[in-house]
C-alpha cells in the first residue's frame, strides 16, 4: 500500500512540475530604439506578473538629468477579449503614469501599445530640500533609490470585477 501511495505521489509531483513549467515563459529584454531618448542607460530591466509582462525597461541618470522608458507590453496567458486594462506607474507611492481615478478602459491592443516615457531635469532644491520649479515623482528619484521607489501595476476588469497585479522586475545591467 505504501509503495502505491509513494508511486502515485511521485507521478503527481512529476505531472505538476511539468505542467507548471509549460506556463513559465522567459522574458527576454527587447530594445526599443524607436522611443528611446538616448542610448546610455543606467539600468535595463524587464517586468512580469502572473498574466502580464513587458520587455523594455530603461532608465538613465546623469547628474540632474533623468530618462525612463517602459514599453513592449504583452500577455503571458491569453486573455478574454472583453477585459479592460489600466497601467499605473508609481515612484515612492506617487502616481507618475496612469489614471489616478482608476478608469480601467484600455482594450488589449491599447494595452500592448503602451509606451511610458519621461525625461527631464531635476530642478534646484531650496534650503529645506524641496524642489524649486516643476518636478514629478520620477525626476525626484536617484540612481541609488530607483530600484526601491518604482512600482508598476496592471489593473484588469471583467464582468465588473477588477484585479491588480504588481510587476516584479529583473535587472539586465
Amino acid at each position: 500500500m505504501r509503495k502505491k501511495i509513494f508511486l502515485i505521489g511521485s507521478l503527481l509531483l512529476i505531472v505538476l512540475s511539468v505542467g507548471c513549467s509549460k506556463n513559465d515563459i522567459k522574458i527576454e529584454y527587447k530594445d526599443d530604439i524607436e522611443h528611446q531618448f538616448s542610448n546610455n542607460y543606467t539600468y535595463k530591466f524587464v517586468g512580469e506578473s502572473e498574466h502580464f509582462y513587458f520587455q523594455t525597461g530603461k532608465v538613465y541618470y546623469n547628474n540632474n538629468e533623468r530618462e525612463i522608458l517602459i514599453s513592449n507590453f504583452n500577455f503571458k496567458k491569453s486573455m478574454n477579449k472583453n477585459i479592460t486594462y489600466l497601467v499605473n506607474l508609481y515612484f515612492n507611492n506617487r502616481l507618475l503614469y496612469g489614471n489616478e481615478y482608476g478608469k480601467v478602459d484600455m482594450n488589449q491592443k491599447e494595452y500592448k501599445d503602451v509606451v511610458i516615457g519621461e525625461n527631464g531635469l531635476l530642478g534646484e532644491k531650496d534650503k529645506n530640500g524641496n524642489v524649486i520649479g516643476e518636478s514629478d515623482s520620477f525626476l525626484e528619484t536617484t540612481k541609488e533609490t530607483f530600484k526601491d521607489s518604482i512600482k508598476l501595476e496592471i489593473i484588469y476588469c471583467q464582468n465588473k470585477k477588477c484585479y491588480t497585479e504588481e510587476m516584479k522586475f529583473t535587472y539586465i545591467q
